[in-house]
């Protein structure tokens, strides 16, 4: 998935790599290759959203006029994503051969291993934040977390090998000091605990359910620790004008008042950076003025897919957990707590409009529609 970092052009469409071997992948699948009859009673309810989400990004790409970007985001954030998650999937749940959460776990290790060595050479942001290959520490907070929930569910399954690893991302993730990150990871681990008790012991509290919180809060409170002498914590313990928190409560400002000039059709997708230094005569000096997102996924499907657009993914958001809570399997656990920690950290970070963050929310939809409860036990 982070090959989509690898830009080219073909034929004057702008791609990537990932993106190239997606539609392979699509391409062998449809031609019949490898598969047989796809069968879609499962997902039949799931159409209605998507459908409304694609017609609010076509709508609001034609009415704001922004053909290149919003056409572009919507083919590689969108149709390819959503394509090849599916057939990911299908191919998958035929052969058994691969493991849709393993791979997701892996590619993040790969990263994470790549960012520790960036970190040791002295490869950081100005305010010693680490982003590695990508364009921000959030975005590399982003990628993580799914994996460490991933990874904390499936520890019975080889502990020595998830000690090291989970280390390894998780040295990662402090080292971008996203707050957001560690709160939606904090948020997901109490889910998958929760839940995991739950379905074993039919009971809301119980002596080993306590002894992971404990444990969860004594590592929450020992980063909180390391954190303090961080120019970031302290800028945000005393509420510092200029913090990331101040300099996003500015920025949903922004946004708020270009939804109320645009509640309906949304500005486009990829419009937000051009509108939002567009708003800045009715606000002070801007904190940040390169925003190419709201910091927020709720405001960004609303500005970028309009008001159907919206509409379509709190459906789609809905209809998928109440489904998925009615099940005691699994897949179904750890799929609800990669999507809380996806919202959680959506609060505060737009975790859906970039190529890989789209895929896994994808992968993560589909791969739990279906009862594969074997997936978590490979």
């Amino acid at each position: 998935m982070p090959l989509y970092l690898v830009k080219l052009t073909i034929w004057g469409v702008p791609t990537n790599i990932f993106e190239l071997m997606a539609m392979i992948a699509i391409i062998v699948f449809l031609s019949g290759s490898v598969g047989s009859k796809i069968e879609l009673r499962d997902y039949r309810k799931y159409f209605a959203p998507l459908i409304a989400i694609i017609l609010g990004l076509l709508i609001s790409t034609l009415y704001n006029g922004a053909y290149r970007a919003g056409f572009g985001i919507i083919k590689s954030w969108f149709v390819v994503p959503v394509v090849f998650a599916f057939v990911a999937v299908e191919v998958l749940h035929k052969t058994k051969e691969k493991n849709i959460l393993n791979a997701i776990y892996f590619s993040a290790l790969g990263v994470a291993f790549i960012a520790i060595g960036y970190f040791f050479s002295g490869i950081v942001t100005f305010d010693g934040r680490l982003q590695a290959i990508f364009n921000s520490p959030n975005y590399l907070a982003m990628f993580l977390v799914p994996a460490i929930v991933i990874g904390v569910a499936k520890f019975n399954k080889n502990k020595k090998f998830y000690v090291l690893t989970l280390l390894i991302i998780l040295s990662a993730l402090y080292l971008t000091f996203s707050y957001a990150a560690w709160l939606a990871v904090a948020v997901s681990l109490i889910v998958v605990f929760f839940k995991k008790e739950v379905e074993t012991r039919h009971c809301l509290v119980s002596t080993e359910i306590s002894k992971k919180l404990f444990w969860a809060a004594l590592v929450g409170l020992l980063i909180i620790f390391l954190q303090m002498g961080s120019d970031k914590m302290q800028n945000l313990m005393h509420m510092d004008s200029r913090s990331s928190l101040a300099s996003r409560v500015m920025i949903w400002h922004s946004a708020g008042k270009i939804i109320v000039d645009n509640p309906i059709m949304g500005i486009g997708p990829g419009n937000f950076q051009n509108k939002y230094l567009e708003y800045q005569k009715y606000f002070p000096p801007y904190l940040e003025w390169a925003v190419p997102e709201p910091h927020n996924i709720l405001l960004a499907f609303w500005l970028q897919a309009g008001i159907f657009g919206l509409i379509g993914f709190m459906w789609l958001i809905i209809q998928w957990l109440r489904d998925l809570i009615k099940r005691t399997d699994g897949v179904a656990s750890i799929g609800i707590a990669i999507m809380v920690g996806i919202l959680i950290h959506g609060l505060f970070d737009t975790t859906y409009f970039k190529n890989d963050l789209a895929v896994v929310f994808w992968l993560v939809i589909f791969s739990t529609i279906k009862n594969r409860s074997s997936i978590l036990e490979r």
